[in-house]
């Protein structure tokens, strides 16, 4: 028996070349069952598939037991009976090809195959499956081949309407392409000018077409250029107006929004054949989607300035009741105190009980001052009108319950919405912390960069905040993305939360 070091790469290039030199898959098979005899010293190799020996070494002709090795390919027996040898350890190996097959060895002695003889078999099995799978290929050529020859003239015409179909179909597949490429940009909710590119250059592929305009009309009658394929000249502007008496077209779509014609699509070809019929069909599909960006855009918009409108009335509302409170029921109360104050202090000696009923009296009132004052804060704390972002932040630093460490760089003063919103983050945050958290330490970090306001508040609580449970965090949401902003809130269990907030200061 040859070593296990002895077998090598070669070996097995070896036994692929030997296996590859066969003409048929039968052929092939028997010589597989006989080299990998030999190199494994083994007295029976056999291929077998659903209860059929497909080739043997080993046994007399026509006596390989079939059922025998059908039980060691699917695993119900790990022996066979040998001749000359008795009963032997069998080792099954699956092939890829023929699907179902199985690789069986078995050799004489008590042990079974070693770690590299098995890697060696399975190797074996491998390039016995690409060969015999290579081999029903070329069977298959042969026989296509030798039916096409037969077939010629049918076959000619065969594929004559094949590649006509095919160019139909790679036409329709372009046209779906730049379709969904143009319904995916407006689904995405990408600004409109993206889209009206992406409907020219569509319109361009489907009709054949060298220029496509899409115009926006004007009250005037005059068209304003809102997106131009022009690959070869390039000297159609972008903003352009363009009056109806310049206006050549050989195909024009209308677009359509809500009822109203907004503009049209127009689409010209220099080329000496006409367009195709079907052309006007195939734009008037890009221009339902350029109708659906523009309608879509009209509604977020007017979403977005609906929310800015809640949101400025509710800082109004909360700006009045702050006044209210601090110039009128606050100031009030602090003159019944002022009058209490100096009651209990002209109390006669000979009346200690008047004036300590009195005192009470005076420290309940001083308290509601103190709680009237934190209600004024909290609808909108006097210090950020006053004193801008950054002596309002401060002053909620000192007022939390855990330790603050801020990073404030911003200007003295901002837009007044985003002032109004990133105080209430920072408030909301600063809350959520002490009272939900359990935090010991806050991070507040607030600067501007590139035209945006980024406020970043860190804890090192419990983590687990659900960014869409609590009016606090789905209000505070709801503020910045009236403003345009984003707010990433992360808060993996057991390692704190952060909030990271953007505001474009340019919507304040």
């Amino acid at each position: 028996m040859a070593h296990p070091g002895a077998w090598s790469t070669q070996q097995l290039a070896e036994f692929l070349a030997a296996v590859s030199s066969f003409d048929g898959e039968a052929s092939a098979a028997l010589g597989a069952v006989e080299r990998a005899a030999e190199a494994l010293d083994a007295e029976v190799v056999a291929i077998v598939r659903g209860g059929h020996v497909v080739a043997s070494v080993g046994y007399p002709a026509g006596g390989a037991p079939a059922a025998d090795l059908e039980a060691v390919a699917r695993g119900v027996s790990h022996q066979l009976a040998v001749p000359g040898a008795g009963v032997c350890p069998a080792t099954a190996v699956p092939l890829e090809y023929p699907p179902g097959a199985t690789l069986i060895l078995a050799r004489s002695g008590s042990e079974r195959l070693g770690p590299e003889e098995i890697s060696l078999l399975h190797g074996m099995a491998r390039a016995t499956s690409l060969t015999m799978g290579m081999l029903r290929l070329l069977d298959d050529e042969r026989s296509l081949r030798a039916k096409a020859d037969r077939q010629a003239i049918e076959v000619g015409r065969l594929l004559a309407r094949l590649t006509e179909r095919q160019s139909k179909l790679e036409w329709l597949a372009n046209e779906q392409a730049a379709l969904r490429r143009v319904a995916t940009l407006v689904a995405s909710g990408v600004p409109d000018e993206q889209v009206f590119a992406a409907v020219a250059e569509g319109v361009s592929r489907v009709a054949s077409a060298d220029i496509v305009q899409m115009l926006r009309y004007e009250p005037d009658g005059s068209a304003v250029r809102v997106a131009a394929w022009d690959p070869q000249s390039q000297r159609l502007q972008i903003g352009a107006r363009v009056p109806a008496s310049e206006l050549a077209l050989q195909i024009a779509a209308p677009v359509v929004v809500e009822g109203r014609l907004w503009g049209v699509v127009a689409a010209v070809s220099t080329r000496p054949e006409p367009l195709a019929a079907d052309a006007e069909q195939r734009v008037a599909d890009f221009t339902e989607l350029a109708a659906t960006a523009i309608s879509n855009a009209h509604a977020r918009a007017e979403l977005a300035a609906s929310r800015r409108r809640v949101v400025t009335a509710a800082d109004d509302v909360r700006r009045r009741i702050e006044r209210d409170l601090y110039d009128g029921t606050q100031q009030r109360l602090v003159t019944l105190a002022l009058k209490l104050r100096v009651a209990h202090d002209t109390v006669p000696d000979d009346l200690p009980e008047l004036r300590d009923q009195l005192a009470p009296i005076e420290e309940e009132l001083a308290s509601l001052l103190d709680e009237i004052g934190e209600i004024s804060r909290g609808l909108h704390p006097a210090i950020l009108s006053k004193g801008g972002l950054g002596p309002a932040i401060r002053a909620l630093a000192g007022r939390a319950a855990v330790p603050v460490a801020l990073d404030v760089a911003v200007p003295e003063r901002l837009p007044e919405s985003v002032e109004v919103a990133a105080y209430y983050a920072v408030s909301e945050a600063l809350a959520n912390a002490s009272e939900h958290a359990n935090a010991s330490a806050v991070e507040v970090h607030l600067e501007v960069v590139l035209g945006n306001l980024l406020v970043h508040v860190r804890d090192d609580g419990a983590g687990g905040a659900d960014p869409g449970r609590g009016a606090g965090i789905v209000g505070l949401r709801d503020r910045v993305e009236a403003l345009a902003g984003t707010m990433v809130l992360t808060s993996p269990l057991g390692e704190g939360t952060s909030m990271l907030i953007e505001l474009p200061l340019g919507r304040g």
